[in-house]
């Protein structure tokens, strides 16, 4: 589809990202490799190797790299296909992707406030909630949790099992779909600039 080319801040938005650990470092490790000093990043990569793909530690620093070098968030000539940057908004409030999440994803790690984006503004999105918060895996969209009871706390107790604060499990697995800023760190200064 032909979508308009707007400008768009990154840092002012959230996102409903599809990236998993062998899509991501920063999912597989716990911190994004453009956090990295560039020592750091080649010695992981000296252990590493390339069995990584997308998740390898020079996977986003090298697309990093390239956007930068060619000004890539400042020329919207970028947005033509095949390098456009298509996001869709939705009622929520979130973001989701056809296209650019590694992009989008990098800009907002690098802390640029202003990048050119192919919008979808049909009033369909406002009606559909991005699929994190469809799923129930948002906690801004799940429901309160329950507390367990004093009674309840004590019975487990003596049952030997671990009691759990709230009803609800905390999961530290990384759902299929999720808002970035629920499992992602963004830093103000990274040491890749």
């Amino acid at each position: 589809m032909c979508y308009p080319i707007e400008k768009f801040n990154p840092l002012e938005n959230q996102f409903c990202f599809r990236l998993g650990e062998y899509d991501c470092y920063g999912l597989r490790k716990g911190t994004c490799s453009l956090y990295l000093s560039e020592e750091e990043a080649r010695t992981i990569q000296a252990e590493e190797g390339n069995q990584f793909r997308d998740s390898n530690v020079m996977f986003c620093r090298n697309l990093a790299k390239s956007l930068l070098k060619d000004d890539y968030f400042n020329n919207p000539d970028f947005q033509k296909e095949p390098f456009a940057i298509v996001v869709h908004p939705r009622g929520c409030g979130h973001f989701v992707f056809t296209d650019g999440q590694h992009r989008t994803c990098i800009a907002k790690h690098l802390n640029v406030n202003s990048i050119f984006v192919k919008m979808d503004s049909s009033p369909k999105n406002n009606e559909t909630k991005c699929s994190a918060c469809m799923s129930g895996k948002y906690s801004a969209c799940l429901p309160k949790k329950e507390k367990i009871s004093f009674k309840d706390k004590i019975r487990a107790k003596l049952r030997g099992k671990a009691v759990n604060e709230n009803k609800q499990e905390n999961k530290k697995e990384i759902p299929l779909e999720f808002i970035d800023e629920e499992y992602m760190e963004f830093r103000k200064e990274s040491l890749f600039l």
